[in-house]
């Protein structure tokens, strides 16, 4: 069973990473709805190797120069709680909807550390704050339409009893 994990691992990394180049620019950050559908996706059926899988995305996209720093509050967050809330779903035999969960973990979670940690760090905290509710707008557009489409799969898949 580890092996298939692992292989799950590497095969959520590569396609995070091919999903990669559909971004968009959001003030200093970039939007990217394909780490929010591999996040819903790897959260049902990896469990917490999610939050690895959310952590190789956000680093090979900063090595590639197709991220920024702000991937990490953006990813991690977001993968923790679709694992989270698909072991409390799993026990209804609905953990297909745990993917819909993601934007409280990246916006509850995530964009607050990207304000208030991240972006000082980075010295665009003046920028962060200036455009806050078009940040968290894009932010948000990103993270549902990734969570969406992570729950349209998952439901396939406990339809054809993969899941």
């Amino acid at each position: 069973m580890r092996i298939r994990k692992l292989a799950y691992v590497a095969v959520f990394t590569g396609l995070g990473l091919a999903l990669a180049p559909l971004s968009f620019p959001v003030g200093p950050t970039r939007a990217f709805p394909g780490q929010h559908f591999v996040n819903g996706l790897a959260g049902v059926l990896v469990g917490p190797w999610a939050l690895v899988v959310a952590f190789l995305i956000s680093s090979l996209r900063n090595m590639l120069g197709l991220g920024t720093l702000f991937a990490f509050p953006g990813s991690l967050p977001g993968a923790l709680v679709v694992w989270l809330v698909g072991v409390v779903l799993r026990r209804f035999g609905k953990a297909h909807y745990a993917p819909l969960f993601e934007p409280l973990g990246t916006l509850g979670l995530g964009f607050p550390t990207a304000a208030y940690v991240v972006a000082p760090l980075l010295g665009v905290g003046e920028r962060f704050a200036a455009g806050f509710i078009p940040l968290l707008a894009g932010w948000a557009a990103s993270t549902f339409s990734g969570s969406v489409a992570a729950f349209a799969v998952a439901s396939a898949l406990r339809r054809l009893g993969r899941l």
